[in-house]
């Protein structure tokens, strides 16, 4: 608990990380859509279009592959198919604080998640000319991790729907932390198809808030599958930054 504790009074204390894309969201927008599938379990393949927020030009693709019903992967791709970055996922321990490892061959950043009892221990390497920097954070009711997220929004879609907010502490590797945010209904970005049910997730510090936008993603009303992710990207371009994306999903 202390490391949580720590992890909200540091986040007044991170702005300019947090504005330069340091992986606050991180991976949000990926692998959501494989870890639950509770109408369609012959959905075997997902493909997300991430666009920019200001010019609409295709930045990347994401693929993501159920290899198993714990694992699956992710291969992401240039707009001409060049495959730059993969992850790969275990949820067989806790679907959502699940085990994971990313690598971004753009800029050689690596980040390992694993669960080892009650802890999850954390590796995180900026960038291939970085040290690799180790920790660890107690698993605890309520800690998030990565694509955990969609499981955590199919778990709670009940009560989510009635419009109550809830409060998650999502973890944020390159920081070694979690971080409190706060998860609820949220208007539709402009844009958004008919007939789906949207979400926002937003830090819990108003001093954070002024800084960062918050994400809102869609979810298809009936089957509750993320159709639409509008937020900071989880995977960074050459320079290590971190884009501003709109990621459209398509069901295979």
């Amino acid at each position: 608990m202390a490391k949580m504790e720590r992890s909200k009074k540091l986040s007044l204390n991170c702005v300019p990380v947090l504005i330069t894309g340091a992986l606050l969201f991180t991976s949000l927008s990926s692998a959501e859509t494989l870890s639950e599938s509770p109408t369609d379990p012959t959905i075997s393949k997902v493909v997300g279009s991430a666009y920019s927020l200001d010019d609409k030009t295709l930045l990347y693709r994401e693929t993501h592959t159920k290899q198993s019903d714990s694992i699956y992967t992710v291969e992401y791709s240039e707009p001409d198919g060049q495959v730059f970055a993969t992850k790969s996922l275990d949820s067989s321990k806790s679907s959502i604080a699940p085990s994971f490892s990313q690598l971004n061959e753009r800029n050689g950043e690596k980040i390992d998640v694993l669960q080892s009892g009650k802890k999850l221990e954390i590796s995180y390497q900026e960038n291939s000319q970085a040290s690799l920097e180790k920790d660890s954070v107690p698993l605890v009711p309520g800690v998030v991790v990565d694509a955990g997220f969609n499981a955590f929004v199919t778990q709670y879609w009940d009560t989510l729907i009635t419009g109550k907010e809830m409060d998650i502490e999502f973890l944020v590797p390159s920081r070694q932390s979690t971080y409190s945010f706060r998860f609820g209904k949220s208007d539709c970005i402009d844009g958004t198809e008919s007939g789906v049910t949207c979400f926002s997730l937003k830090p819990v510090s108003w001093f954070v808030r002024m800084a960062v936008d918050p994400i809102v993603v869609a979810y298809d009303s009936e089957n509750k599958r993320l159709l639409r992710f509008t937020g900071r990207a989880n995977i960074s371009n050459e320079q290590g930054k971190y884009q501003n994306v709109d990621i459209q999903y398509r069901y295979f």
